[in-house]
């Protein structure tokens, strides 16, 4: 059967600086406690909207790229991009992720107030890809992916949790920005693109022999350099990408051995407000930036509630059934296509969850009821 789960971001309920400070504290200092109770939370409600597999809650004050960055000794700020005072290296007692120490701490407590007997973890990486292109452009691209894919499986080994009442299953490796401009790097025959492809098979094989299943998280296939990873298990992608609407992809996933994440709710707020607006004419405005600005001022001044925003339960079920007609067994799981982390509202992403986590249980009932 399918099972749901959600790339990782959300909207922060809370206090963002308090959140922030707590997540470089000491377990057991007051702001360490209140981003760990934060942080359960979040967890507990992606876990009574359904999801089968809930990533850790990435809430949006915490960068995807500053995070990891964090992580790691002698990275520092500089007006033309991070630098390096020293060879990359995890800091010294700092391999467990803030989210992931906090869940593993609360694991118990969670499972309670939740009525479940164990947690079944996603955990995404940022990927040393996107990592690498934020240093500057003084420091060879090639020697940095390496040494960020060393330093990010050894984040990765600490991370797999596999313990009693909290389980990593599937591992993410987020490169979003991966095939949205073409890249000269990573040409065929590059050296750099051999050792991208080397660095992401260190973090996934490591993922893999801890037991977990491993993801790649891409905005866009258009570079399928993807498809030569042979410890890669799991690819996924944006609603409207070509990897979801071709006969080609079927054959590269039955070639390859891989399976699908189908992408069935949108998540981009710009994204959603223009397709409200084409079935709303009378939202006042002469362009489509106008009237898109008359709906975020109405949202803001909540005069309307963003709920109406998001895609009807109907419309996911469908995308998912599309998909199942095109791939057949080979689509292993479905979610929203991205994090929810720009979403207008905490409220908002959970019913944007809620919805997804319901249609994947509908589909599954089809399926079911077919004997597929």
């Amino acid at each position: 059967m399918i099972e749901s789960c959600d790339v990782g971001s959300l909207p922060f309920p809370g206090d963002d600086e308090r959140f922030l400070k707590g997540s470089k504290s000491s377990p057991g200092s007051e702001l360490w406690n209140y981003f760990e109770e934060e942080v359960a939370k979040g967890l507990l409600a992606k876990i009574d909207a359904g999801i089968d597999g809930p990533n850790f809650p990435q809430f949006s004050p915490r960068d995807m790229i500053l995070m990891f960055l964090e992580m790691f000794d002698g990275v520092e700020r500089s007006e033309g991009g991070f630098v390096l005072k020293k060879p990359i290296e995890v800091r010294p007692g700092n391999l467990l992720i803030p989210e992931i120490r906090a869940i593993k701490r609360r694991a118990n407590d969670i499972c309670e107030r939740a009525g479940i007997p164990r947690i079944d973890l996603k955990l995404c990486l940022t990927g040393p890809y996107v990592l690498s292109s934020v240093f500057s452009p003084k420091i060879p691209r090639s020697w940095l992916i390496e040494e960020l894919g060393k330093a990010l499986a050894h984040i990765a080994r600490a991370n797999v949790l596999k313990e009693d009442k909290v389980s990593v299953g599937i591992v993410s490796l987020d490169e979003p920005t991966l095939g949205i401009v073409d890249d000269p790097l990573l040409d065929v025959g590059s050296p750099t693109r051999q050792i991208l492809l080397q660095a992401w098979d260190g973090i996934f094989s490591t993922c893999k022999l801890a037991g977990a299943t491993t993801c790649v998280h891409l905005h866009s296939t258009a570079n399928p350099i993807f498809w030569e990873l042979g410890s890669l298990d799991v690819v996924e992608s944006h609603i409207g990408d070509p990897i979801y609407g071709s006969r080609k992809s079927r054959s590269m996933l039955e070639k390859t051995g891989m399976l699908l994440k189908a992408s069935i709710a949108r998540t981009q707020p710009d994204d959603l407000i223009k397709l409200y607006l084409a079935e709303t004419p009378d939202i006042k405005g002469k362009t489509v930036e106008e009237r898109m600005g008359a709906v975020w001022r109405s949202i803001q001044r909540s005069e309307m509630d963003p709920i109406q925003l998001v895609e009807p339960e109907d419309l996911l079920v469908q995308r998912l059934i599309e998909a199942v007609q095109l791939f057949g067994e080979k689509v292993r799981f479905a979610g929203p296509e991205c994090g929810l982390g720009p979403f207008w509202s905490f409220p908002c992403a959970i019913e944007c969850l809620r919805r997804t986590a319901s249609a994947v249980r509908r589909v599954n009932e089809l399926l079911r009821s077919s004997g597929t």
